[in-house]
């Protein structure tokens, strides 16, 4: 099979070759490509195939993710190994986790900045949205997949097996995260200087003096698979009876690590910030409850709460660098990053995380 770069290569005779199976032939007579969650992401481009079949039968959508075409986001993503990492957790790590992910039907990479993954459709899941905000209810959902996902790999990531997985620190991310930073700072507090704090604008010396000792901490024991970008955007949803299941994807920043960072993460930029202020604590109890059901213990709540605020202070370096060095598809692009960004700040502020630094 040819390797597609673009779009326009996914064609029918591409798709039949990789649905057919050395006993099963099957024959695409056509293949529409529709692109769809524009302005949800950064790196990546994602696209909606319907097919139909002269011969044989197969899946009747298909979604394909390939590499941004907006050169400085696709050059921040080869910086911090993106593309390689998502391959690898499909390929590696994930069926080794009740977390729900979407089928995988091809994921591959060809150096670098060019990688392809042909994933199952879950168009009948209904997609968060960042914009919009996390119900309670859909974040206590959330908060329960995200301990599956950390409780399969709690304290099982330094064996060897997972050595593609990067460090928190020191490693490619960390040193990304810093320089990224350090880089966007000054743009980030022109385009955002209405909803910043004093504080929070005059902090760049002080946050980069303590930024390495933030990541050393959240690479510390308790270490599980981090998934790294875990918001709303990336998120399904679907109603089961009287529990509400959630899918994942979007695992192009997974690191080993303190897992209490995608709670931090998720809270701090998806989660309205009023809900979070009322539920905070009871969902950090809530992530240590489903974990316990996985057979962890020894992690207090007093010690998870800690990380937590620490993790907040380290993603952090999210809000500054997409919203100050990256460049966004279309409106929607920069609103969730708006949104992301207003909810970060509160967070900082109500959880006093600078202190942390102290």
């Amino acid at each position: 099979m040819s390797f597609p770069e673009f779009a326009s290569e996914l064609t029918a005779d591409w798709f039949s070759n990789l649905l057919s199976t050395a006993d099963t032939q099957v024959r695409v007579r056509s293949a529409k490509i529709k692109p769809i969650g524009a302005g949800s992401g950064m790196m990546s481009v994602v696209y909606r195939v319907s097919l139909d079949y002269d011969l044989g039968r197969g899946p009747k959508t298909l979604i394909v993710k390939l590499p941004t075409e907006i050169k400085q986001n696709r050059e921040i993503a080869v910086q911090f190994d993106n593309f390689r990492r998502e391959v690898e957790f499909y390929l590696q790590a994930a069926n080794q986790t009740p977390m729900h992910t979407a089928r995988v039907y091809l994921a591959e990479t060809e150096g670098p900045d060019k990688f392809i993954l042909v994933l199952e459709d879950l168009g009948e899941w209904d997609l968060g949205d960042q914009i919009v905000g996390c119900s309670l209810d859909k974040t206590e959902a959330a908060i329960d997949s995200l301990a599956t996902l950390h409780g399969s790999f709690w304290n099982k990531v330094d064996d060897g097996s997972m050595d593609w997985l990067p460090n928190n620190y020191p490693s490619v991310m960390s040193d990304g995260l810093f320089g990224g930073t350090e880089a966007s700072w000054d743009n980030f507090v022109q385009v955002f200087s209405d909803v910043l704090t004093d504080e929070l604008r005059d902090a760049k010396l002080k946050y980069l003096r303590g930024l390495p000792g933030v990541q050393d901490w959240m690479n510390r024991e308790p270490r599980t698979l981090v998934h790294g970008d875990f918001r709303l955007d990336n998120l399904f949803f679907k109603k089961s009876g009287p529990r509400i299941e959630v899918a994942c994807c979007d695992f192009q920043a997974p690191v080993r690590g303190k897992g209490i960072q995608d709670v931090a993460y998720f809270l701090s930029g998806s989660v309205d910030t009023e809900l979070r202020r009322m539920h905070e604590e009871e969902l950090v109890y809530r992530w240590l409850d489903s974990l316990r059901s996985m057979g962890v213990s020894s992690y207090s709540f007093d010690q998870a709460f800690l990380d937590y605020r620490k993790g907040i202070l380290m993603v952090w370096t999210y809000a500054v660098i997409v919203g100050g060095g990256m460049s966004a598809e279309n409106e929607r692009g920069d609103t969730w990053v708006s949104a992301m960004v207003e909810r970060s700040v509160a967070s900082m502020t109500d959880l006093e995380c600078l202190s942390l630094l102290d």
